[in-house]
């Protein structure tokens, strides 16, 4: 009976503390998922960061800031092909509709983080805050861009 007790205990456990692992992260409606950082380049102080955000809720909000000990400053940018070129930009906010889910991927919507600081940290904690659904705080993973093809970053 102690045996099974047990089992039934580290199975509810695992299945509490498992979405956190695994990268997700929830708090009222918002929820990230799959977020990491890219390492930077070294030499350089600079490097972007990477996630899912979902809203369940029925009011819609906007990210409106983001921080982390990690970086002096975090923004949102974007790209935008100009020119016949694809170049990155700043945008101040970012709406996250009632009932979506928003992607920050590579060549597309991401957090650029500036001013990083070095470090052997294997993880990251970001804060994103929004207009009227509150802040999140996550851990993201850094990455290193060593096993991935290199891509070029334009500012």
């Amino acid at each position: 009976m102690k045996k099974i007790s047990l089992f039934l205990v580290l199975v509810v456990s695992a299945c509490w503390v498992m979405p956190t692992m695994a990268g997700h992260h929830k708090k009222g409606n918002i929820t990230i998922d799959m977020p990491y950082v890219r390492a930077p380049v070294p030499g350089h102080s600079m490097t972007a960061a990477f996630l899912m955000i979902s809203n369940s809720g029925e009011q819609n909000c906007k990210l409106i800031a983001a921080s982390s000990s990690y970086a002096k400053k975090i923004e949102f940018h974007t790209h935008l092909h100009i020119d016949g070129m694809m170049k990155m930009r700043p945008v101040k906010d970012v709406d996250v509709p009632a009932g979506s889910t928003v992607a920050f991927k590579p060549g597309g919507l991401h957090l650029m983080l500036f001013g990083v600081k070095s470090s052997e940290e294997l993880s990251v904690e970001i804060t994103l805050s929004t207009d009227n659904c509150g802040a999140i705080q996550f851990s993201a993973p850094i990455k290193s861009l060593k096993s991935q093809p290199a891509k070029a970053m334009h500012h």
